[in-house]
């Protein structure tokens, strides 16, 4: 089964954060063994990175956000690029 080339372009996903509406700023990137993860900055802070796993399920590489977040993040993210 053939990968799936990595999204280079950067892209804007919205979410509620703490009761608030924010805009996160997304930066696909991968891994020297060519994983691919997601910087997720928001006004230029980076506040998490990100990857899928096989299975699924999203974890936090970097950061200090609960699972939840992390995984409504992951979901926006999945819904923009599919």
């Amino acid at each position: 089964m053939k990968k799936q080339k990595l999204q280079q372009q950067e892209f804007e996903i919205r979410i509620e954060l703490n009761g608030a509406s924010k805009t996160i700023k997304i930066s696909p990137n991968e891994t020297t063994d060519g994983v691919e993860f997601f910087n997720c900055n928001i006004n230029d802070i980076n506040i998490t990175q990100i990857r899928k796993e096989k299975d699924g399920d999203w974890e936090q590489i970097w950061g200090k956000l609960d699972p939840h977040t992390v995984n409504v993040i992951g979901a926006a993210i999945t819904a923009k690029i599919g």
